[in-house]
């Protein structure tokens, strides 16, 4: 009980603390979400074995092999009954194809999923509320 009321005053501060930011949430939140996602993509980066981040590409239908390139300046809080944060990052394939994912990461820092948002600019189906 007591990890869970620490766990919603944590995601009360942040979305306090977003609601001031221009970007979102508060820059140092930001870091630190991201910082997560950078230790998340190292990871699975090199247990892949082959330098590339692997995710499933579900217009093709297929495991896509991507070269990390840069994040994006925002998060943002999403989800309404169990707050989540959500940043992209850009990376491409071997054929130059640019694919936007977005990382769900949670109060605790801890990256749960990987979503494809965009491919060359066009967005894809799914909308996270």
């Amino acid at each position: 009980m007591k990890n869970l009321i620490s766990a919603f005053c944590l995601v009360l501060t942040l979305m306090v603390g977003s609601v001031a930011a221009d970007t979102g949430i508060a820059d140092n939140h930001r870091d630190a979400i991201q910082k997560a996602m950078e230790q998340y993509i190292q990871s699975v980066t090199q247990m892949n074995g082959n330098g590339k981040f692997p995710v499933y590409d579900p217009e093709t239908k297929s495991i896509v092999q991507l070269k990390f390139e840069k994040f994006h300046d925002t998060v943002e809080i999403k989800g309404r009954s169990l707050p989540y944060f959500v940043s992209c990052s850009y990376f491409t394939n071997s054929g130059g194809v640019t694919y936007d994912l977005d990382f769900l990461v949670s109060p605790n820092y801890g990256v749960v999923a990987t979503l494809i948002h965009s491919k060359d600019g066009k967005k894809t189906a799914y909308d996270i509320h």
